[in-house]
């Protein structure tokens, strides 16, 4: 069996592994009490903090680990909101927003806040015409992410940022699929979150750059761990294989986000020569390992099922969306229709795919199409 879905889960790497046995058996302890094993776990703890930081030109104090992608997401969007109510309620975001940054938005409206979602080209890309367009006086936040983790789409981040930035708007994006895979330049964001287990570190394990020169207020009155920002207790062992995640992720980015590239433009370009499948999203401003593809005469889930019959696991859209019945709002942003989005499918490369694998997933993708 073939895994190809690793926009939705990595498997954990033996780098991190190894870090999380070793950190567990020395940082077991709660790392707020101040006991000589808790202030012991609070030093491995802070030196985690520190690296990650420092892996991305940030400061420690800028710097909140939580329990997932998701969390952060949502804490770090209400956390702002609230803090800037007295300035405004109006926030802005685009439909191709993962779920975790759209619920926070729909929580918001219920407690009073406006939501505009910006609309995105047929390849997914804010323009910077429409997110001025959508802008008001009482704008306090935009939260766009900087790659689509269902369509792939990689934005303008520095063409954004320089028209929230003219006008005092706070920036928060979702940088869960992009972290370690494209260069993100955060002194253009305002916030951003990330996810542990997109870069082969445990799940369960997220964070959020927070710049110092931001107040917030906690969604948690009562929290009292990370600086109040959440309760529960961290998970120091996966903080500190996320720390190191990030650290090779980098190290390697560049050389193998390249290779990826090309086996990601080897699959699209053998795959719609067929003329069974049609490209989603954006042919240049794309996720170095991810290919969203409508496929003809097939639902997205058939050809899934197909597809993991023959050896190969893809997807259909997030995982946070299986289940779901409606088609995926960041589709329909697109200007697809209901059946359009419903012959869907993403596959996406991960550190460990080869050209072997590549060539073989092509193979049988023609033959059950073809056939």
């Amino acid at each position: 069996m073939y895994y190809l879905d690793y926009s939705a889960t990595t498997p954990l790497s033996p780098l991190c592994l190894d870090v999380y046995q070793k950190t567990a058996q020395l940082a077991f302890a709660n790392s707020n009490s101040l006991h000589t094993f808790g202030l012991e776990a609070r030093a491995i703890l802070e030196q985690a903090r520190t690296k990650f930081a420092s892996l991305l030109r940030l400061t420690e104090e800028e710097l909140y680990f939580t329990g997932s992608g998701s969390e952060s997401n949502f804490l770090a969007i209400v956390s702002l909101a609230f803090a800037y109510r007295n300035k405004g309620q109006h926030l802005v975001s685009t439909k191709t927003e993962h779920p975790s940054v759209l619920e926070a938005l729909h929580y918001l409206e219920k407690h009073g806040y406006e939501i505009t979602y910006v609309p995105v080209t047929e390849e997914g890309n804010v323009t910077v015409e429409a997110l001025r367009a959508s802008l008001r006086p009482d704008t306090v936040l935009a939260s766009i992410a900087v790659a689509s983790s269902e369509i792939g789409t990689v934005q303008d981040i520095a063409h954004l940022s320089n028209v929230l930035r003219s006008r005092g708007i706070l920036f928060h994006s979702d940088c869960v699929q992009a972290l370690g895979k494209i260069e993100i330049d955060f002194s253009l964001l305002d916030a951003a979150s990330f996810s542990a287990h997109k870069l082969y570190a445990p799940k369960g394990t997220g964070a959020v750059y927070l710049s110092k020169r931001l107040h917030w207020r906690g969604f948690y009155e009562q929290a009292r761990h990370e600086s109040g920002f959440r309760p529960g207790t961290v998970d120091t062992p996966a903080v500190a294989a996320f720390a190191s995640a990030v650290e090779h992720a980098l190290s390697i980015r560049k050389t193998r986000m390249a290779e990826l590239a090309e086996l990601r433009d080897t699959i699209i370009r053998q795959l719609t020569a067929t003329g069974h499948f049609q490209l989603v999203g954006s042919k240049k401003e794309r996720l170095p390992f991810h290919i969203g593809m409508l496929v003809k005469g097939w639902s997205g889930q058939q050809f899934m099922l197909e597809c993991d019959r023959a050896g190969f696991a893809i997807a259909t859209g997030s995982a946070c969306q299986a289940g779901q019945t409606s088609p995926p709002l960041s589709l329909l942003a697109l200007g697809l229709t209901n059946e359009q989005a419903d012959r869907y499918v993403r596959v996406t490369l991960g550190e460990p795919t080869t050209e072997d694998e590549v060539g073989m997933f092509i193979e049988h993708c023609t033959k059950i199409v073809c056939r």
